[in-house]
């Protein structure tokens, strides 16, 4: 038996949530970097699962920020690489877990994610929310086969 170490609910998208992505800090040192997108396949409250085609080091503590919509509200987050795993020469996987210190954010957070898990129930895009495009998705995943 494999133990699950998710402490949270997550909601599998079967269109991935189109995020932008940028990197803040590197080994506990601030730094900027310019956005890119991303995908993230599954949320929680506690992280996520993206899908990028970016090689990002998992072994180097990279501190980045993470930028969707959910039901018209920005959800600004910070999050850490926690597992990472090649599904293509041009496509990663990462096991992302967010940082939130902020109890509004929790909240914010919380509320919109149990919104969406309500209304993914009967369709699978919302217009309201940053869900990638088919041009994002043919883009990102170009070549690859995903899980």
């Amino acid at each position: 038996m494999i133990d699950n170490k998710r402490e949270n609910f997550r909601i599998h998208l079967e269109t991935p949530l189109s995020v932008k992505c940028r990197i803040v800090g590197i080994r506990n040192k601030e730094s900027t970097s310019n956005y890119t997108k991303t995908a993230f396949k599954d949320i929680s409250l506690g992280g996520a699962r993206m899908h990028s085609q970016l090689d990002f080091p998992e072994h180097i503590d990279i501190l980045f920020e993470f930028i969707f919509t959910l039901f018209g509200n920005e959800i600004k987050i910070i999050g850490t690489i926690v597992r990472k795993a090649e599904l293509h020469p041009s496509l990663f996987e990462y096991g992302i877990k967010f940082s939130i210190t902020e109890a509004s954010l929790d909240q914010l957070l919380s509320t919109q994610l149990q919104r969406l898990s309500i209304r993914l129930r009967d369709s699978t895009i919302h217009k309201d929310c940053s869900f990638c495009t088919e041009h994002e998705v043919s883009t990102l995943y170009k070549g690859a086969i995903t899980k």
